[in-house]
């Protein structure tokens, strides 16, 4: 998720370089002027574009993991010489975070329950959750991940809350 927030924040620095730019070129008027102003504006746009898209996904991910109903921390694989890096990324490494509106891996965001993109279904196995996703009458797409089924109260809770939240009762497989 910091790699959302930083990519949102180099789009908007980007931006703010070709607006400040454009007030140079426009308050110097040196020679050749016009060109970098035209230059500039589509510089500034095309970055103000790709800021707004970048602030929308890291708001997207950070509602996400906001109301995670499920968090999942991936297994870290190192050997002994590399003891000290491994603390750092427990620390700093990507989650999955599945909420009752879409699931987010690493920098990948699965939206459901939005634009048009219904869950449909949601098994919980002994060793994974499975969920089942699609446009109304459209093609359906199948996700799996890895996950140990909690027992009694947190079983129930993550029940409840997909039956409150979209209205699919998730089912318990074996």
């Amino acid at each position: 998720m910091e790699r959302l927030s930083i990519n949102a924040r180099v789009f908007f620095a980007a931006a703010a370089m070709c607006l400040a730019t454009l007030a140079t070129a426009l308050a110097l008027r040196f020679p050749f002027w016009e060109y970098c102003t035209v230059f500039a504006l589509m510089g500034g746009a095309l970055t103000a574009a790709l800021f707004i898209s970048a602030r929308k996904t890291f708001m997207t991910a950070k509602a996400i993991a906001d109301s995670a109903v499920i968090c999942i921390q991936p297994a870290i694989i190192c050997g002994p010489a590399d003891k000290e890096k491994e603390d750092e990324k427990l620390r700093g490494g990507f989650g999955i975070y599945i909420s009752c509106f879409g699931i987010l891996i690493g920098t990948k965001i699965i939206e459901f329950n939005q634009n048009g993109i219904w869950l449909r279904s949601v098994e919980i196995g002994r060793d994974y959750i499975a969920f089942c996703y699609g446009e109304t009458g459209g093609e359906q797409q199948n996700i799996r991940l890895l996950y140990s089924r909690p027992g009694g109260e947190a079983l129930a809770g993550i029940i409840e809350s997909f039956r409150k939240e979209t209205g699919v009762v998730p089912v318990i497989a074996d």
